[in-house]
C-alpha cells in the first residue's frame, strides 16, 4: 500500500445521549463499503480519530460495511458530560451509534485506547460482537501505583497544554518505529493535530481508572491481538497478558512495527483482519 487512499466523507448520526452520558446527540464517523450484512466497527486511539483507519477503510470496504467512529470528544462528536468518564460509557456510546444506524452486530477492532473500549464493549454488549481485534492493546493504568498513575496523567495533561499542533510536534516519534515510512510519519502527525484537548483529557482519565485485565476473561468473542514488537506506548508484554486472559484468542507480534501497525504495516494488518473476520462469514 504505497499510495495514501482517499478518506470517506464525515457522516453523522443522532444518538440517544441518555444511553451513555453525552452532552448532545451528535456522533461523527466515516463509512465505506456497502455490504450491510457484515459490518466492521473501528475504534481509534487517544491521539487519533477515524482518519487513522484510512488503509483499513479502503481495503476492507470491498467485502464489508466499514465504520470508523470518532469517539465522544473527537472530530465532530459531542463530548461526554463527565470530566472523568468510565470505559463503560465509551462502550455504551459505541452501542448508541450502532443503534442509531440500525446495526445489530459487528466485527469489532480497536487500536490503543480504542482497544480498551473494544474490550469493554465485547463484555458489556457481548451479543453484538461477532469477532474482536485489539491492536497495540492498552490495558489501562489502574493496576499501577497511584503515584505512577498520577505521573502519567500529568504527562498527558502537559502534552496537550499548548494544543494539538504542539502535541503533534512533540509526540509522534514515540508512536511509530524508527524505520517507519514517511507516509506513516506524516499520517501520525496529521492525526495528532486534529485532537481536541477536552476529549483527549477525558480519554486520559478513563485510561487512568481502567484495567481491562479485570474483565477480559468474560470476553466470549474470538479475539485477535496484534502488537508491534517495537511498541513503546503499550509494549508487547501488555498484549501477551491480555491475550492470555481471553479464552479464545490469537496473539500476533509484528516485526519492525511500533504502536500504530495499521499505519506502519497496513498490508499485514489488513491481511490479519481479513483472515480473522472472514472465518465468521
Amino acid at each position: 500500500m504505497n499510495q495514501i487512499p482517499a478518506l470517506p466523507d464525515l457522516a453523522f448520526a443522532a444518538v440517544a445521549p441518555q444511553m451513555c452520558g453525552l452532552e448532545g446527540n451528535r456522533m461523527c464517523f466515516m463509512r465505506a463499503g456497502s455490504n450491510r450484512r457484515a459490518t466492521i466497527l473501528l475504534l481509534h486511539g487517544i491521539g487519533s480519530n477515524s482518519a487513522g483507519w484510512r488503509f483499513v477503510l479502503d481495503a476492507m470496504a470491498r467485502d464489508y460495511d466499514v465504520i470508523a467512529w470518532n469517539a465522544p470528544g473527537y472530530m465532530l462528536s459531542d463530548n461526554l458530560a463527565s470530566p472523568t468518564p468510565t470505559n463503560w460509557q465509551y462502550a455504551d456510546a459505541a452501542a448508541a451509534l450502532l443503534d442509531a444506524l440500525g446495526i445489530d452486530s459487528v466485527f469489532l477492532a480497536g487500536s490503543s485506547f480504542g482497544s480498551m473500549i473494544a474490550a469493554s464493549f465485547a463484555v458489556r454488549h457481548a451479543k453484538r460482537v461477532r469477532r474482536l481485534a485489539l491492536l497495540g492493546c492498552s490495558r489501562g493504568l489502574k493496576s499501577l501505583p497511584e503515584t505512577e498513575r498520577t505521573r502519567r496523567l500529568d504527562a498527558r495533561k502537559e502534552s496537550i497544554r499548548d494544543g494539538a499542533l504542539s502535541m503533534s510536534a512533540k509526540r509522534w516519534q514515540n508512536l511509530i518505529a524508527p524505520n517507519a515510512s514517511e507516509t506513516a510519519k506524516l499520517l501520525t502527525q496529521e492525526a495528532l493535530k486534529a485532537t481536541h484537548p477536552r476529549g483527549f483529557l477525558q480519554a486520559a482519565e478513563t485510561i487512568n481508572s481502567t484495567d481491562i485485565v479485570e474483565f477480559v476473561g468474560d470476553i466470549t468473542a474470538p479475539a485477535l491481538v496484534i502488537v508491534g514488537k517495537e511498541d513503546k506506548i503499550n509494549p508487547p508484554e501488555i498484549s501477551r497478558v491480555v491475550a492470555d486472559g481471553i479464552a479464545n484468542s490469537r496473539l500476533v507480534e509484528l516485526d519492525g512495527a511500533g504502536h500504530l501497525p495499521k499505519l506502519e504495516c497496513p498490508d499485514k494488518v489488513v491481511s490479519l483482519l481479513s483472515e480473522h473476520f472472514g472465518q465468521a462469514l
